[in-house]
């Protein structure tokens, strides 16, 4: 029966390169299918305002365990000997995360995928520094800096990972001659994601747009059909302006689309302008680089090459996976949580 003394206990005899019992949320679902490939067991807690998988992201993995929301607290499975609770953002995880690590012993991993709002105060941010965990990921050294979050040794970077063998490129299908963008709820986060920028930049051009966002697009029906999408894109572009790096731009990348994007985050660290894909600074310089590129087949190919040869080398999942081994292990080891 889960309790404070079972898990110190859990921690004490657990055999070596047994699998963990992690408690967490429900995210981003590619994100998580990868940490799922870490072999560990992973029960995602569900409640009122936390999201829920949508499984036209990703299948649910055969150790990923979706747990029953109307139980509430009572949903954590009494019978499971849980080793670490992993929180996957402040925006509403942690606010539950935290007590439930502290209420069973259990150490806290705080990871945050996104980036402060802008308008925030300073007093809101020094709020949301005291949110820590006993070991803190941040997906970026940008988002790291963004949050003024200050480097101890239980603050590291684990960047993101792509599985390469499902999102990769396809030479026997033909190259559609337009700008695929995917992104979800476009309009309402137009702040963060740039909606206004995409329609002033591609209007004109032939565009192809996944994700739902009511009154303009549709998600794709499976993730198949996604990496079909990318597949058959000659263009990939991206103009968000607050986001640490967007899954679907290193997803283009790794299926071999040439990429337009904003300069903006993290995203300069992966793309080399002018080498694997082209950054504006502006609307107008967007626009010209996607314009050249619906231009220039042979242009578009070459960057689609140096892009899936850039996410083998930097955000492969390998790394990726050994990276939240190391981590999964080190949060593991802290047997009491007072």
């Amino acid at each position: 029966m889960l309790s404070p003394v079972s898990s110190i206990t859990r921690a004490a005899t657990r055999k070596i390169n047994e699998p963990l019992n992690i408690l967490t949320f429900p995210t981003h679902e590619r994100y998580e299918t990868l940490l799922c490939k870490t072999g560990h067991n992973f029960y995602s807690y569900r409640a009122e305002g936390i999201k829920d998988w949508n499984i036209n992201n990703a299948k649910i993995p055969e150790n990923y365990v979706l747990l029953d929301p109307s139980l509430h607290e009572q949903q954590i499975p009494p019978y499971i000997d849980f080793d670490l609770v992993l929180s996957q953002n402040k925006f509403g995880q942690f606010q539950t995360a935290f007590p439930i690590a502290k209420k069973f012993h259990l150490p806290l991993i705080s990871l945050e995928h996104t980036l402060p709002v802008p308008d925030w105060s300073e007093e809101v941010l020094e709020q949301t520094r005291m949110m820590r965990g006993d070991i803190n990921i941040f997906i970026s050294e940008h988002s790291l800096g963004a949050w003024g979050w200050d480097s101890q040794n239980n603050t590291t970077v684990i960047t993101h990972g792509v599985d390469t063998e499902l999102f990769k490129p396809d030479d026997s299908k033909e190259k559609e001659n337009h700008a695929l963008s995917v992104v979800n709820d476009w309009i309402n986060r137009d702040w963060c994601c740039g909606f206004t920028i995409w329609q002033n930049v591609a209007k004109g051009y032939p565009t192809h747009v996944l994700g739902d966002t009511p009154g303009l697009s549709k998600s794709a029906d499976s993730i198949e059909d996604l990496v079909h999408a990318y597949q058959t894109s000659r263009v990939f572009l991206n103009t968000s302006t607050i986001s640490p790096i967007p899954t679907a731009l290193i997803e283009a990348m790794a299926c071999g689309c040439a990429v337009v994007s904003t300069a903006t985050c993290m995203i300069p660290e992966i793309i080399n302008h002018g080498v694997n894909g082209f950054l504006g600074e502006s609307e107008e310089e967007l626009k010209e680089y996607l314009v050249e590129l619906l231009n220039d087949e042979d242009l578009a190919f070459k960057m689609g090459k140096e892009a899936r040869n850039t996410i083998e080398l930097k955000l492969s999942e390998e790394q990726f996976i050994n990276k939240w081994e190391h981590t999964f292990y080190e949060a593991s080891k802290i047997c009491f949580r007072g």
